[in-house]
């Protein structure tokens, strides 16, 4: 579905201290909207993650939602992410994955992850789902103890989300 070329970018670049309006919410790939928390600003500038992605930043914390055709369980999806995830870093470990809801009613698989890359101890959220032939993902990466504080925020995005 998606490659990841997760970039580990320095620690410099997730400390974004400008004030961001409220965004509105990004159209992606097969009808999937996602709905950006307040504070959140575009993170093209440190990822630009391309087409049929979104990125978003606040305080340390880089949001990616991707979407695209894929006929696969969420279980599967996640796995097939985790493992491109996991290979962007020198140490990974993960947690084993948990069921989410997201999207007001759709199942999703959920796991939290912690490695050591290039630019430090990073720590990252990974949830995929998989509904009527479309597939999305979201991964949620920052430096260690910085997703915790914006946990709320993520939670709000994957509730908010739409997938038809």
């Amino acid at each position: 579905m998606v490659g990841w070329m997760l970039f580990l970018m320095s620690l410099a670049a997730f400390a974004s201290g400008s004030v961001a309006k409220t965004l509105p919410p990004v159209s992606l790939p097969r009808g999937v909207v996602v709905k950006p928390a307040p504070g959140w600003s575009s993170a093209a500038d440190v990822w630009n993650v391309g087409a049929g992605a979104v990125s978003f930043k606040r305080s340390g914390v880089v949001v990616v939602f991707v979407a695209d055709a894929y006929s696969g369980t969420s279980d599967a999806l996640l796995q097939e992410q985790l493992s491109q995830v996991g290979a962007q870093f020198d140490s990974f470990r993960s947690l084993a994955p948990s069921n989410l809801t997201i999207a007001g009613d759709v199942g999703a698989k959920s796991l939290i992850f912690s490695g050591t890359a290039q630019s430090g101890q990073l720590e990252g959220e990974l949830v995929a789902a998989s509904r009527q032939g479309t597939g999305v993902a979201m991964l949620a990466i920052a430096p260690m103890g910085q997703l915790h504080a914006l946990q709320g925020d993520v939670d709000e995005m994957l509730s908010t989300l739409v997938i038809p």
